[in-house]
């Protein structure tokens, strides 16, 4: 249920599905801390008390617990593992790292971007295989041109 609620048909969350949802859950737990606070005003009865605050807390703060816990488990990385990611991930990336390098030629600051840029673009091509990695290599080798290409009409100016 939480896949179909934060992704619909997509493998991966959409922040269109997510922002809502967690708006929604926070002000469900945010108006639980009030009802909280309310508890001494419920009953005189300390059974009644605790079923209320029971069901306080789980009817309208779990929704939260859940959504932040289904995003936190779904993503096993850790630091220092190597990343994975999905084909259109990739695809992404490398079409990021293409795009951010056409724009950065233009600009006065070209070499020190397109630097940058070339390192990450090596570096996502350590960490793919098979075809992803000639697509990363082409896109690696691409802006390394580029970036070339900006340091020769710099020195001629």
């Amino acid at each position: 249920m939480m896949r179909w609620l934060l992704c619909g048909s997509s493998p991966t969350p959409r922040a269109r599905r997510v922002v809502p949802a967690v708006l929604v859950s926070l002000v469900l737990a945010l108006f639980g801390t009030v009802l909280i606070v309310w508890t001494p005003d419920v009953a005189s009865n300390g059974g009644v008390r605790t079923l209320y605050v029971l069901v306080v807390v789980f009817a309208l703060k779990f929704p939260l617990i859940a959504i932040l816990w289904w995003l936190i488990a779904r993503n096993p990385e850790w630091p220092g593992k190597r990343p994975t990611w999905l084909p259109p991930e990739q695809a992404e990336i490398l079409a990021y790292l293409e795009r951010e390098a056409g724009r950065a030629a233009e600009l006065p600051d070209a070499i020190e971007r397109l630097e940058y840029l070339s390192q990450e673009a090596w570096h996502v091509a350590d960490r793919l295989g098979g075809e992803a990695k000639v697509d990363a290599l082409t896109v690696a080798l691409r802006i390394d041109l580029v970036r070339e290409r900006a340091r020769r009409e710099r020195s001629e100016h």
